[in-house]
């Protein structure tokens, strides 16, 4: 899983599923491109069955073993487990440096992401994975992205926060392709907020999430838990 940019990785082992270990790995920035192919490895989170292995198993690969869980996600450094549903969620790092239309829009947008990623039962939680078929879903990367501050997006007609937006709308990656064929984010936080972490209450009915700010755009890392009150148990 080598590759010399967002070189974090996280795993989770899930108490739902016995014997299964997520693994999210980020993208290449250089070449961001890769990540719209799936079997790139890039920007996705994968879920690997242990239950088989001993001490001579071979190691997995992850670009080609697993099953992909989710893709389109830049930098999901923090993924935790509903302890009730079992429903995976995880927190985004959004990109650096977006324009939209050619005009810099960083200093507000993107907003980073809180996504939900569905069941490892093999439900998503919608229609389209119902009936333990999972449909590995595409959350946006590299093409679509989160609106947080509206006002500095030009050509926004349409849009609000939380919206995935296209950098440039005259392209073939609208807005409309963005919001009809990408996953949007379950809730929006301000852009360069950087999560590093999500932990739900033993109910399930409360989470927080730690942030750390992104070092390129803030003179302080230290920033408050978030604290959400969780409404629905997807």
């Amino acid at each position: 899983m080598s590759n010399n940019d967002l070189v974090t990785r996280t795993i989770l082992v899930s108490k739902h599923q016995p014997d299964t270990i997520l693994v999210s790995r980020g993208s290449a920035e250089e070449n961001m491109a890769e990540a719209e192919d799936v079997d790139s490895g890039l920007s996705q989170i994968r879920a690997f069955d242990l239950s088989n292995m001993t001490s001579s198993s071979e190691p997995f690969d992850f670009n080609t073993e697993g099953e992909v869980i989710a893709w389109g996600l830049r930098n999901s450094v923090g993924m935790a487990e509903h302890p009730v549903t079992g429903g995976i969620f995880a927190v985004e790092n959004s990109v650096d440096g977006v324009t939209r239309n050619g005009k810099d829009i960083h200093e507000n947008n993107p907003g980073e992401e809180l996504n939900f990623l569905g069941f490892l039962n093999g439900t998503s939680g919608d229609d389209d994975g119902a009936n333990g078929n999972r449909v590995s879903r595409n959350y946006g990367y590299p093409h679509c992205f989160a609106v947080w501050d509206i006002g500095e997006i030009p050509d926004n007609d349409g849009l609000a926060p939380g919206d995935q937006f296209a950098r440039d709308e005259s392209g073939s990656m609208s807005d409309d392709v963005c919001l009809e064929d990408y996953i949007p984010p379950r809730l929006t936080f301000p852009a360069h907020y950087a999560p590093m972490d999500i932990l739900f209450t033993e109910e399930g009915d409360e989470a927080f999430v730690t942030f750390r700010g992104s070092c390129e755009y803030f003179s302080s890392s230290l920033f408050p838990l978030f604290h959400i009150f969780v409404s629905h148990a997807n």
